[in-house]
């Protein structure tokens, strides 16, 4: 079912999300309590997926596409373990457990910040790492996806900065997953949101020159149509952790009408009832005008 797909994709997803202090101890710090982790999340799987929705929030008013920047693993991994590392571990089965949060609550639609096109400038080893992480699952991700119906979509705006091997293994799960309409999962990987629509212009003009366009179409529809998420409506939800209240260029142009929610929390400090308080706030204590 969609619960257990959600314990792969985030589990070796957020390994990816801001690694700091990445090598060889870590990597066999990581096998461990991967292990370990994985054991417990299918028990808690199992034991979930009868849960019913807690927000009393009607569903038509439950946002259908949520957004998360996850930040303070690190800070929190120094603060209690003294070891940032650790941090990211118990900050993977956060996210396992906010997937299934989102899900139960009648949420379609989850974009994740794993890696940004800035994020190119850690170390090579450290970056090197992280790639093979993502290569190595690919399959495994591939595999649950199409059996429990969640499409992937893999958003980057560098393309041609991921290695090969990992590109051939996203380009595949994106084609085998495609005909999956269960849920819908976006994973921006050396992404920026500049870059993004900068590409979506360059598109415009490439159709314009080409005689596709006229320069009297170009507009919003015309661009919207270039963006990595126009397969799907843009988020109404934008959520950050760890108290920092910005958006590290992650959706610059789909956050033009989100609602902002900015928690104080470390990320793998989140709990249900935070995501709960935030879909009763945007259902009854925010109005979206729209400019009207």
């Amino acid at each position: 079912r969609v619960y257990e797909t959600f314990h792969w994709l985030c589990l070796h997803l957020v390994i990816l999300l801001q690694l700091g202090q990445f090598n060889h101890k870590s990597d066999l710090l990581f096998d461990n309590d991967n292990e370990k982790c994985d054991e417990r999340t299918r028990t808690e799987l199992n034991a979930i997926e009868n849960k019913k929705r807690e927000s009393g929030v009607d569903l038509e008013c439950v946002p259908r596409h949520v957004a998360v920047i996850m930040d303070g693993n690190r800070r929190y991994g120094k603060e209690k373990y003294g070891n940032s590392t650790r941090g990211h571990l118990d900050g993977s089965r956060k996210l396992i457990e906010f997937a299934q949060w989102c899900f139960v609550e009648g949420i379609e639609i989850l974009t994740v910040y794993a890696f940004s096109t800035e994020n190119w400038n850690r170390d090579a080893e450290e970056v090197s790492a992280l790639m093979s992480i993502f290569c190595k699952y690919c399959d495994e991700i591939r595999t649950e996806a199409i059996e429990k119906g969640i499409r992937i979509h893999v958003l980057t705006t560098e393309g041609e900065k991921i290695p090969e091997d990992v590109r051939i293994g996203i380009k595949r799960m994106e084609i085998e997953t495609r005909h999956c309409t269960k849920f819908t999962m976006n994973i921006c990987l050396s992404y920026g949101g500049r870059n993004e629509i900068v590409n979506a212009c360059k598109s415009v003009a490439i159709d314009l020159q080409a005689g596709k366009l006229n320069v009297n179409e170009i507009g919003e529809t015309a661009l919207q149509s270039k963006m990595l998420t126009s397969h799907c409506c843009d988020p109404e939800v934008i959520i950050r952790t760890s108290g920092e209240e910005r958006i590290s260029n992650f959706l610059l142009w789909q956050a033009a009408y989100s609602e902002f929610f900015f928690l104080k929390k470390q990320w793998p400090e989140l709990e249900k009832g935070d995501l709960l308080d935030v879909i009763r706030d945007f259902a009854t204590g925010r109005t979206r005008r729209f400019g009207k």
